[in-house]
């Protein structure tokens, strides 16, 4: 007898066993016997006839095809007793941490990773949300999950840069905006005018006036921090000038969260540069209900420090390295 042909050798795979009412998808068929029903890995393989690695790469297509969606609940992240110290101690409302142990990715990235779940649990169609920029919004703008909010009204806090970059005003707002399935409303001015006379004669635009207008019914704002060093997004972003910089600094400027700069004690640094800066004014933005801002690194160790002094945020969302150390500031 001769050798077997090639063909006679193999074997055909074998597809999974997946009910019709599935659409004989087995990435949702095996995503449902795990996550709704309980099975374990084991037990799908069996009924669906593969082995155990086909499995798990099933509900690992599951997860990056975003049939499920896995979320830690954020209230009781809330629980953990550095975050009541840190309440204590500061007064804030509510502090959320994430562990300093984590992927091998960007601080800003798991913040505004976690940020996004709270939002997500938080944010309702009648809410009007004021957003500022930063490395950190942005994250958090691209790790929200999809919602279908139409009633709300997502809506820029401050002025745009003449720079181009990716995690600007205007673009920080609308993407989050597109994710909420929310509307967008652009502050359709610069950040920083010429003059004093200018931003008086924009400020009484009627466009303008009525986004001002909006941002006095914010129930809620969304931030980032910014240490003032050597080194800030304020300068990379072409927000700031260096001289600009160097002169809040000599003024005893050590941080900056959504167009305010502040001291070590949180009271408010003010130039030259504050007479044309369109933003929206610190009185409002004071007495919006929830306040929320995210941000960590022991680079800004100084400046949230500082912020929770001056109450600019009464929602913190940080690393357990940054709030140990702040605590310790307080």
């Amino acid at each position: 007898m001769g050798e077997p042909h090639e063909t006679q050798l193999r074997r055909p795979r074998r597809q999974p066993a997946v009910p019709a009412e599935f659409g004989l998808d087995p990435v949702l068929w095996a995503a449902w016997l795990y996550y709704e029903e309980g099975l374990k890995q084991d037990d799908i393989a069996e009924k669906l006839g593969v082995s155990r690695a086909s499995v798990f790469n099933l509900l690992q297509r599951a997860r990056d095809e975003g049939v499920v969606n896995i979320k830690i609940d954020p209230s009781r992240m809330e629980r953990v007793s550095l975050a009541r110290d840190i309440e204590a101690a500061t007064g804030i409302d509510e502090c959320f941490i994430i562990p300093d142990e984590g992927a091998d990715e960007p601080l800003h990235d798991r913040i505004g990773r976690f940020g996004a779940r709270l939002l997500e649990q938080r944010l309702t169609g009648e809410d009007v949300l004021g957003v500022a920029w930063g490395r950190t919004v942005m994250s958090l703008s691209k790790a929200l999950t999809p919602l279908h909010l139409p009633g709300a009204s997502i809506a820029q806090v401050t002025g745009s840069s003449i720079a181009t970059y990716d995690f600007s005003p205007e673009l920080c707002t609308s993407n989050i905006a597109i994710r909420v399935g929310g509307r967008c409303i652009n502050l359709h001015a610069p950040g920083i005018v010429s003059s004093a006379k200018m931003k008086q004669l924009l400020m009484e635009e009627p466009i303008i006036e009525q986004h001002f207008k909006l941002l006095r019914t914010c129930t809620r704002t969304l931030f980032g921090v910014t240490h003032v060093g050597s080194e800030t997004l304020l300068k990379d972003s072409g927000f700031m000038s260096e001289p600009i910089l160097a002169e809040y600094q000599r003024r005893g400027a050590i941080g900056f969260v959504s167009g305010y700069f502040f001291d070590s004690q949180g009271n408010p640094v003010l130039t030259e540069i504050d007479a044309r800066h369109i933003v929206m004014p610190l009185e409002d933005f004071l007495k919006v209900p929830e306040r929320i801002c995210i941000g960590g690194g022991m680079e800004k160790v100084e400046a949230i420090s500082g912020m929770l002094k001056g109450g600019y945020a009464n929602i913190l969302v940080t690393d357990a390295a940054t709030a140990g150390a702040v605590l310790k500031s307080c």
